[in-house]
């Protein structure tokens, strides 16, 4: 007979195979001091992360697991990029090494979670390398990043790598059909959600949501056929949403020329090479639109026109 999941097991969906890992090196007694959680947003990177954490510091106990906000727990520290300048800065890497320098409160260790570790500037990175390179015995970073190709190696290396990986569509056809009333837009939010449950959930409570990224997706798909003024009519409205907005935007239409460029491998006749050329060409261009848009404080509409202006 199968044992029974246990709180931790049943922290995420999907990923299985991270779960176990983290779960029988903390029963064992192996933990690293440094991991490096990698994988597209909304993949639950953060959710098994403060999981972790409790399993860490909270002994494992499935009351306090489920009673407590371990995000209170005075042996955790969390650590995001700075708001106003996109990115974490090195005053934020030295107030957090103060912090896990101390001895812990009540547990065995310090864990410090950084979000979006590939936002830290280049003085920030480098501080927190020398604190990889000497690893207390009673701290534990754990790393959490969706562009891991901007983090430096020695930093990579000096981390153990998990790799999180999209959804299995079966996993979540299951799991979505608890979360809404509608069973025939399945299909439509796990495609809108990019197989991410973090989003599913988003957009399983917003049925308006859904419906307004359906009509998107819809006109997206003939936005190569638009003249220039229609596509500069257009990143007008998009250009006003908030910048957390427009990158779920450009994550669809990201998504939009990868099921193009699969449709064209798939196809019996011979593959147009210079259409297969053009679609990459924008999937970088939009890919690079949204890192300027996290990493830089660059003029959204004039970044939206020159992208639409491109496509």
């Amino acid at each position: 007979m199968d044992e029974k999941n246990t709180p931790f097991q049943d922290a995420i969906i999907g990923n299985e195979q991270i779960v176990n890992m983290l779960e029988r090196s903390y029963k064992l007694g192996k933990l690293s001091h440094a991991y490096l959680f990698d994988g597209p947003e909304h993949i639950g990177k953060k959710t098994l992360a403060l999981a972790f954490c409790k399993l860490i510091l909270q002994n494992g106990s499935t009351r306090e697991y489920e009673a407590n906000n371990i995000e209170e727990n005075p042996d955790l520290v969390i650590l995001r990029p700075d708001e106003d300048k996109k990115q974490i800065i090195i005053e934020q890497i030295r107030e957090l090494q103060k912090k896990i320098s101390l001895f812990p409160y009540s547990a065995k260790y310090k864990v410090a979670i950084i979000e979006q570790a590939d936002m830290m500037s280049k003085s920030a990175a480098n501080s927190i390398l020398k604190t990889l390179e000497e690893p207390s015995s009673t701290t534990i970073l754990i790393l959490l990043t969706s562009n891991s190709g901007n983090l430096l190696d020695t930093i990579k290396s000096r981390c153990q790598m998990l790799k999180f990986l999209p959804v299995k569509r079966r996993t979540l056809k299951d799991f979505v059909k608890n979360k809404i009333s509608d069973q025939s837009k399945i299909e439509k939010i796990i495609e809108l959600s990019g197989y991410k449950p973090g989003k599913i959930v988003e957009l399983a409570n917003n049925g308006d949501k859904v419906e307004e990224l359906i009509g998107i997706m819809d006109g997206f798909s003939n936005f190569v056929q638009k003249s220039a003024a229609e596509r500069l009519d257009e990143a007008e409205i998009v250009s006003k949403k908030e910048v957390n907005e427009i990158v779920d935007l450009l994550n669809l239409y990201s998504f939009h020329f990868r099921k193009v460029l699969l449709k064209e491998y798939s196809e019996i006749n011979e593959i147009d090479k210079d259409k297969v050329i053009k679609i990459k060409n924008n999937i970088n261009l939009i890919n690079n639109t949204k890192k300027n848009l996290l990493t830089k404080n660059i003029n959204s509409r004039l970044a939206i026109e020159n992208l639409f202006l491109q496509l």
